[in-house]
């Protein structure tokens, strides 16, 4: 699924929107971390003019693939001041997050008086969560079959489920003789508008909605909170509507607008106000606020915030590697400002169990899930956090499949994962590496790299399993991580003439060996590098840990839910 604000933000970037347009964009962005990847992505590119990473279907592993399952969609040639203007939206959104893991998940359901309408398209869709497909099966769906015809191209709304949390649209799109045709997430657009009934538009900004194909239909979800916040306010009905002006690659007009009913959701969304705090032997703070339960998921809210002596030792790592920001900021991010954003970035792991001691539920921030498979009835992500203004917390919300009513349960923290400097640095001579391996060891870490190739155009080209953008070398590797670290970052390369490249690690697989240590396999592709240079200085300046000398559980009690 894309983001919808991924075409606006290219053009924010190459300077095509208009100043009430950027600010209202600037808004988005604040609280769409999908989008804040794209533009810190094209931040740390070192090509001139980068192109736009735009993600395609997201698989349920998201989290753990982000960095590596983007699509990459050339552009035209930019306005010289897409950096400027990256740097200008990041900053005004006070975003400190370098390499943020998802952040939520969410179910869906809609009003109780559709409950007849059990047998829906919704259940057919392999790829809608568990929590979806309970609240279907629990009658929380709403039948719309509403259409509208242009150029030949209908455009189908079918089902809707929504609470006060998310909404998710099923439709279709069809030819004259009603057969389906591919919605084209790269040529193809949708726009969302959400009004009350005396026409109030309840989300001026536009945006934050995501959309993809899903089996045989097309799912677009929009995570409703972020301009429902509170539901005491929360409109009775809601008047959506599904707009579309190329589809099929043809250009026209597509609208269809139908009521949802919100007052059945709100009344039997349950809020169980929790307010532990944990401080973790790292010098974090950990508060589980609450969870909101509703037919479709149980959405935790969590916030991570430092303490005084983990803010004294992220400024202790500062001083001793130059990354001290200092005022006035330039138009360009320094590699200080670079290096802050991943402190702020606190992932966790945590799992749920029931009242038998079973697990119900488990959540991981890991950038690689895989390595601990606790993750257990997650609901869709739609990638939600919200960076505090003082940039030394976040606040984070969690969808999991529901929790049932009147029941005892009990959250046990399994994990932190925190960003810290990295020591590596290893010479590699390159002539030797063209005709055998290299083995390097350094600050507990082993590298094997094996070839080197040089990529000598611009264009992209498909090497291996992988594609590449513009020139660089390539030098395959395996590697065994120090004890406790499950993921490297900031690579770069040095030749003998003390010219510096970015380095991006592509087709990386994780596993974790029987020492519990963390062995990766993938490619160095080396940007901008065009000749064969005699040796090469590989180094990377952070690295993620994880820790797990946690000793938290809160046990909570669902049947002392307070309604708002």
């Amino acid at each position: 699924m894309n983001c919808s604000k991924t075409e606006e933000l290219r053009k924010y970037l190459t300077g095509e929107l208009s100043a009430d347009e950027a600010r209202l964009l600037e808004r988005h962005v604040e609280e769409c971390l999908l989008c804040q990847r794209l533009i810190m992505e094209e931040e740390d590119s070192s090509e001139e003019f980068p192109s736009l990473h735009v993600p395609s279907a997201l698989p349920t592993d998201f989290t753990s693939q982000v960095m590596t399952a983007l699509e990459q969609v050339k552009l035209p040639k930019p306005k010289p001041d897409w950096k400027k203007r990256s740097v200008n939206i990041l900053k005004k959104t006070a975003l400190a997050v370098a390499s943020v893991t998802a952040i939520i998940t969410f179910g869906s359901m809609v009003s109780p008086t559709f409950a007849s309408y059990v047998n829906s398209v919704i259940q057919s869709i392999q790829g809608i969560d568990e929590g979806m497909k309970q609240a279907a099966e629990k009658g929380y769906v709403q039948e719309i079959n509403k259409k509208v015809t242009d150029q030949g191209i209908t455009l189908v709304v079918k089902e809707v489920v929504a609470d006060p949390v998310r909404m998710a649209i099923i439709a279709n799109i069809v030819d004259q003789n009603g057969k389906r045709i591919p919605f084209d997430v790269e040529k193809d657009g949708l726009s969302l508008t959400y009004k009350t009934k005396s026409g109030e538009d309840l989300n001026p900004g536009g945006g934050g909605y995501t959309y993809g194909e899903e089996g045989e239909y097309l799912v677009v979800s929009h995570d409703v909170f972020q301009f429902l916040k509170d539901s005491k306010t929360l409109p009775d009905e809601i008047i959506v509507g599904v707009e579309a002006t190329i589809l099929g690659g043809k250009e026209g007009s597509w609208k269809v607008e139908f009521p949802i009913d919100m007052k059945k959701t709100r009344e039997v969304a349950n809020h169980t106000e929790i307010g532990q705090k944990y401080t973790t032997p790292q010098g974090i703070k950990i508060i589980l606020q609450n969870i909101m339960t509703v037919p479709s998921a149980s959405l935790l809210e969590l916030e991570t915030v430092w303490t005084k002596e983990r803010e004294e030792q992220i400024q202790k790592w500062k001083e001793q590697n130059g990354w001290i920001v200092k005022e006035p900021k330039k138009a360009v991010f320094t590699e200080a400002e670079r290096m802050e954003r991943y402190f702020i970035d606190m992932g966790v792991a945590f799992q749920i169990f029931d009242e038998k001691g079973s697990v119900v539920a488990g959540w991981d921030d890991a950038m690689h899930e895989e390595l601990n498979q606790i993750r257990k009835n997650n609901v869709k992500h739609s990638y939600r956090g919200k960076v505090h203004n003082d940039g030394k917390g976040v606040t984070k919300w969690n969808g999991i499949t529901p929790l049932a009513k009147d029941q005892t349960y009990k959250l046990k923290m399994h994990s932190l994962y925190l960003y810290e400097p990295a020591k590596f640095q290893a010479t590699i001579p390159v002539d030797t590496l063209l005709k055998d391996k290299v083995a390097v060891t350094n600050s507990d870490s082993t590298y094997t790299l094996t070839g080197f190739t040089l990529k000598t155009t611009e264009d992209e080209e498909k090497i291996g399993d992988e594609t590449y953008f513009g020139k660089g070398a390539l030098i395959s590797f395996s590697a065994i991580l120090p004890e406790g670290i499950v993921y490297t970052t900031e690579w770069s390369a040095q030749d003998e003439s003390k010219q510096t490249y970015n380095v991006k690690l592509q087709g990386t697989t994780y596993t974790r060996g029987k020492d519990g240590r963390i062995h990766v396999t993938g490619t160095f592709f080396i940007r901008d590098l065009e000749k064969q240079p005699k040796e090469l200085k590989l180094s990377h300046a952070i690295q993620q840990r994880q820790y797990q000398d946690l000793n938290w559980e809160v046990p909570f009690d669902t049947s002392n839910n307070a309604k708002r």
